[in-house]
């Protein structure tokens, strides 16, 4: 019984490492009442540009552009809520493997080191993980995992001009979408390589 728990913590844990590390957007750094203010903004200026207009400007309108906003306010939202979600399940399932701990007189027969060394390798060693993320950030910057921080600095900045936001002026709505999430993703590598916090993008106007 108590691998089961230690499975469903492990599980829990990859997921909320997931979440925190890979599926961060540009509003990831707001509190939760900075998100209400700019929700309400977000509606607000939604109300007034669905006013009827003489003439509607081809591509994509403000009001268009509001609404994504929305959505990506409610992306954020739920990525928070199954952050927490995976935290608390990770430490109620820690908790209950250590009460089964004692033996079967508790929750169930407490596993034995072979069991619990078949469990670490069928769902992975931490560093050996952690290891491999580094590498697919190093490969997508460019660099090698142990590069100077300098070296990461200079190949970050390198590939953030090459997808400057101005240099996307004209292109498709889903191209600066696409180049947006590109800019974030190579943040949070770059972040992971030095070992330290992501700071959050601005947002796309």
């Amino acid at each position: 019984m108590r691998w089961l728990f230690l499975m469903l913590a492990l599980g829990c844990g990859a997921t909320a490492g997931y979440l925190g590390l890979f599926q961060k957007s540009s509003f990831s750094g707001y509190s939760g009442e900075q998100l209400d203010l700019l929700e309400r903004e977000l509606t607000g200026a939604l109300e007034s540009s669905q006013l009827p207009s003489r003439k509607k400007a081809p591509g994509l309108g403000p009001a268009e552009r509001l609404q994504e906003g929305q959505q990506r306010i409610q992306a954020e939202r739920q990525r928070r809520q199954y952050l927490a979600l995976a935290l608390g399940g990770m430490g109620l399932a820690t908790l209950a493997a250590f009460f089964v701990r004692p033996g079967p007189s508790r929750f169930g027969p407490r596993a034995s080191p072979g069991e619990e060394a078949r469990l670490l390798a069928a769902v992975g060693d931490p560093a050996v993980l952690r290891e491999g993320a580094r590498q697919k950030a190093a490969a997508l910057l460019g660099v090698s995992p142990e590069a100077p921080p300098a070296v990461i600095e200079a190949a970050l900045q390198a590939q953030l001009q090459q997808r400057d936001p101005a240099r996307l002026a004209g292109l498709a709505q889903a191209l600066q979408d696409q180049a947006l999430r590109q800019r974030e993703e190579l943040v949070r590598a770059r972040d992971l390589l030095l070992n330290k916090p992501s700071a959050p993008l601005p947002p796309k106007p």
